[in-house]
């Protein structure tokens, strides 16, 4: 017993307007199969699938022809009356199954299913229910048809095709155009077309051979325009290049080239778009420019550096000769006076005339003399002219406090000597306080002349006082008699930053 399928007119027209949709569709994909890159045959492919069209239009043309008898004659009768023809399906199945096989693609078995409901023997076995077949059928191909050509946009736009890669060079931001030796355009892109329009040159004439030099042209008048022109590093694209301002936006590097593809000689123009890279060249020159200004700025500044150096080292070389050698030379002038130029006051004053030698080269001045031996050299200078230096207690073990001491009490010295005829001058170190809070110190007395009531300080004892000061400590007067300058300085950093900073 078979199953019937008894369909009006209007099921059995949408069902022939289903086989025919499918019919199109499939034949639209053929072409655009053959032109797919696939691992499989690409032959065998494009047979299998034009067979599926003659499949599809031959069940059509069984339903149209019902239709067009108003149903008075059955499809399944047309059918049979149709038989060698749809012994044709036969061979599309065994086609297919062996491309099932040798593919490995079971999925083709269903379809193959359906198109050998359409082979004789099947379409008899089937009866009136081949009616019900041809619907499944023909809804499965128009679901294949429409995923088929919906893959194959896909892949049109995945594969690399003749047509995807004109698309490509018309999309590329580089003009591009190749001439012939006659000058005929061969290939021109749309950048290049659009560069050539915004420099108003021709883009349509056979004959383009003048291009190029309308271009170089163009290039040469910018240049000489702007005076050195852009300034762009552009060895390395040869000498045939010319650099355009095609708009305040945009600034082409046009390159030309001779090349040889299979074995014909072309002329090659490329436009590259290098807006940033002038943009960046011009920021670098400025910057290069604002470094000479500064550079030069640095230079003025470094020799007023070096003068302010020289004056220091004047200055530096002054107080010296001041406090040091002044204080020898006029220990010696007074020597020298006294007229004791025996070979003994000779010797007596030789190791005077060396450290006047020292002083001069800045030997001293390296911290490699003991503090102690500049104090021995101190009373032996003033002892020559008959000044007595006596010194009790030690120099503070702080090198830089020592310093200050000795260059103190080479000043008291010297002052003493000179304004008060001091015969005698009385020296005396101590340290007092705790551990952290130490403060050395020095008073320096001499028996001249007494001081009047109210001194009026000169060079010298602000000068001392300021050596005391710089190592926060502090320097005292008092008149006497006997004349005395008190000296303390603290022998704690802590302290001594603090009264600098008082």
């Amino acid at each position: 017993m078979t199953m019937r399928f008894d369909l009006i007119l209007p099921q059995f027209v949408l069902l022939d307007v289903i086989y025919v949709l499918a019919a199109c569709m499939q034949t639209i994909h053929v072409p655009l199969i053959a032109s797919r890159r696939m691992p499989y045959s690409r032959i065998a492919v494009c047979i299998y699938e034009a067979s599926l069209v003659v499949h599809l239009v031959i069940v059509a043309d069984i339903i149209l022809a019902s239709t067009g008898s108003r149903l008075l004659v059955s499809p399944f009768l047309i059918a049979q009356a149709l038989e060698g023809v749809l012994w044709l399906n036969l061979l599309l199945v065994a086609f297919g199954v062996c491309l099932a096989v040798h593919y490995r693609r079971p999925c083709m078995i269903f379809e193959l299913m359906l198109v050998a409901a359409s082979i004789p023997p099947v379409v008899k076995l089937l009866g009136s229910a081949w009616a019900g077949a041809a619907i499944i059928e023909g809804a499965f191909f128009l679901f294949r048809s429409i995923s088929a050509l919906l893959l194959d946009a896909r892949h049109r736009q995945e594969d690399i095709t003749a047509f995807s890669t004109i698309e490509t060079i018309n999309v590329i931001p580089v003009g591009i155009l190749y001439l012939d030796l006659q000058g005929r355009p061969l290939l021109m892109n749309r950048c290049m077309r659009s560069n050539l329009i915004g420099l108003h040159l021709p883009t349509d004439l056979r004959d383009m051979s003048e291009t190029w030099n309308e271009l170089r042209k163009l290039g040469a008048k910018e240049s000489d325009g702007k005076g050195e022109g852009r300034r762009l590093d552009l060895a390395r694209f040869g000498d045939a290049r010319s650099v355009v301002e095609i708009s305040p936006s945009e600034i082409r590097l046009f390159v030309r080239d001779n090349l040889i593809i299979s074995g014909r000689p072309f002329e090659r123009i490329i436009g590259l778009d290098v807006t940033e890279y002038a943009h960046a060249y011009d920021r670098l020159v400025h910057a290069n420019h604002l470094l000479e200004l500064a550079a030069k700025e640095l230079r003025v500044q470094i020799e007023e550096v070096k003068k302010v150096a020289d004056n220091a080292a004047y200055l530096r070389m002054r107080a010296r000769v001041h406090d040091v050698i002044g204080q020898r030379l006029s220990i010696m002038h007074r020597y020298l006076e006294e007229g004791r130029l025996d070979d003994e006051s000779l010797e007596q004053i030789e190791p005077l005339l060396r450290s006047i030698a020292n002083d001069l080269h800045g030997k001293d001045g390296d911290g490699t003399r003991d503090a102690a031996e500049e104090l021995g050299d101190i009373v032996h200078a003033f002892g020559l002219v008959g000044v007595r230096i006596v010194v009790d207690g030690k120099l503070p073990v702080d090198v830089r406090t020592a310093a200050a001491f000795l260059q103190i009490v080479r000043e008291a010295s010297t002052n003493a000597t000179k304004h008060a005829q001091a015969h005698q001058i009385q020296v005396r170190f101590w340290e007092e306080g705790a551990e952290s809070w130490r403060t050395a110190r020095m008073t320096v007395s001499n028996d001249g002349t007494p001081a009047p009531a109210s001194i009026r300080e000169g060079t010298g004892i602000p000068g001392m006082r300021h050596v005391a000061q710089d190592l926060g400590g502090s320097l005292e007067v008092d008149p006497g008699p006997p004349f005395t300058l008190v000296v303390s300085i603290p022998l704690s950093s802590d302290i001594t930053a603090q009264r600098r900073n008082s």
